[in-house]
């Protein structure tokens, strides 16, 4: 799993409340894609909407959080690098998404709100 998926499972992103380490966080609500749209049939415009908004939630890209105890939530590096890795096969919803990336901190890496996501490629 990569890009949109990748950075929503801890590994970007989602850093609510944590101190940042080479940039701020950004503010939660919604990246302005349809909330029941399918991830996997987002076009590039749309990919790039839903990237920029978990960028922002970084700071931008290639920016990170330190949680501490070694974890870092890590924004993709470029817009176009998270366009190009996102999901080709997943039923979850960007709403779903967004939901889990609202959900997400430092002392919650993996909320319950992610499970959809899990099956996403």
């Amino acid at each position: 799993m990569k890009g949109l998926i990748v950075v929503m499972l801890g590994v970007g992103m989602l850093a609510v409340g944590c101190g940042s380490s080479s940039g701020g966080g950004g503010g939660n609500g919604a990246s302005g894609v349809a909330s029941g749209k399918r991830l996997d049939s987002l076009t590039d415009a749309e990919k790039a909407m839903l990237c920029d908004w978990q960028a922002n939630k970084l700071g931008g890209y290639g920016m990170s959080v330190d949680c501490g105890g070694g974890f870092t939530l890590d924004a993709e590096p470029s817009q176009a690098e998270c366009v190009s890795s996102a999901p080709t096969s997943c039923a979850a919803t960007v709403g779903q998404a967004e939901a889990c990336s609202n959900a997400m901190s430092c002392s919650n890496l993996i909320p319950n709100e992610c499970a959809p996501l899990f099956q996403c490629s």
